[in-house]
């Protein structure tokens, strides 16, 4: 049996992509067969790696300085003995790499290009990954380009998404539904709240579903504002995310990778950016006619405006929301976590 080890982490300061994306790895390598365990540097996201079945350890070092955590990931390297090892952080150095590659085969998630990384296989499943992109951050580097796995056959979402058919986009926008990323560092649901509140064309228009995930700072003020308005919905400890998504008529998504969720459903998106890392993903998801990039909410004065306006242009589209809707599907079929482990694993 092949054995698998994910190097991860996800806190209130960097949310829940790296995590949430080796779980739907972690998941598709134990169904073909496959023992995975993990190890993070803190406990946040120690829970819910359990309840997914998987060993957890948790080293109680610093996420953002690898380097010094060789004391405490060193034995168990060695004591796990992993065929392969999948990295994803953005707080890698080279040497820290090359250390790894020691003790096995190593997989690196990327979709930065910060530096000519060292590993054996590079995986960058963004919509904008571009093999001339990878060929130039090597050149000259003296490290040698590791195989890539570029583009979104590779994006790698849970089972759930693995969706055959989706419900036909409906005349009438009646649910939409508002994600801001697993830590909501900029405070945006609650913005986002007040602002549908205030707006007088979309208040009691339709129904707003908003995801409260467990690192939500605005938790309780939210529960206590949108407690007088029934059609604000939250949700909290969502157990099938797909299903919320394929009832929504629209959404609102922060720039991370729940915009390749919501392509696999078929939901027409307004996404913006809250972290630099995310400005390239949304730029091609509106430049490919999938989704309206309404910009970055923490440097547009009038971006909560912008959002609301954008929201009844759609809403009154129908014909741009199917078009929306059947490019986004295009995108993102759903297989990308198992194609991850068939190419980056078993060959």
């Amino acid at each position: 049996m092949k054995k698998i080890l994910f190097r991860a982490d996800g806190n209130a300061a960097i949310g829940a992509g790296h995590i949430m994306r080796c779980l739907s790895i972690g998941e598709a390598a134990r169904e073909l067969g496959m023992e995975c365990a993990y190890v993070t540097a803190d406990p946040s996201f120690e829970r819910l790696i359990q309840e997914k079945g998987f060993s957890c350890t948790v080293m109680d070092t610093i996420y953002s300085d690898m380097d010094s955590e060789w004391t405490v990931l060193a034995p168990v390297l060695t004591q796990y003995q992993p065929d392969t090892v999948f990295i994803d952080s953005y707080y890698v150095t080279t040497d820290y790499l090359k250390r790894l590659r020691t003790y096995g085969k190593t997989v690196y998630l990327d979709d930065v290009l910060a530096f000519a990384y060292p590993a054996d296989i590079l995986i960058n499943y963004n919509i904008y990954a571009d093999r001339r992109d990878y060929e130039s951050l090597y050149a000259g580097s003296g490290t040698e380009t590791p195989r890539l796995l570029l583009g979104t056959k590779y994006v790698p979402l849970r089972r759930e998404f693995q969706l055959r058919k989706v419900l036909p986009v409906r005349e009438r926008v009646e649910h939409i539904l508002v994600s801001v990323g697993g830590a909501d560092p900029e405070r945006m649901a609650l913005k986002f709240l007040n602002c549908f509140i205030q707006d007088k064309e979309l208040a009691g228009r339709c129904q707003f579903h908003f995801i409260l995930n467990s690192l939500e700072p605005d938790k309780e003020t939210i529960k206590e504002i949108a407690a007088p308005y029934p059609w604000i919905l939250l949700h909290e400890n969502v157990q099938c995310m797909s299903e919320l998504m394929l009832k929504s008529d629209l959404a609102v998504s922060a720039a991370g990778s729940t915009l390749y969720e919501l392509s696999a459903c078929g939901v027409p998106t307004i996404t913006y950016v809250l972290a630099d890392n995310q400005i390239p993903g949304a730029s091609e998801f509106e430049a490919r006619g999938i989704m309206v990039n309404a910009g970055d909410c923490r440097r547009k004065t009038d971006f909560l405006a912008g959002v609301c306006r954008e929201l009844k242009l759609l809403a009154a589209d129908c014909g741009r929301r199917k078009d929306m809707a059947e490019r986004g599907r295009k995108a993102a079929d759903g297989t990308g976590a198992e194609q991850i482990v068939r190419e980056a694993v078993m060959q």
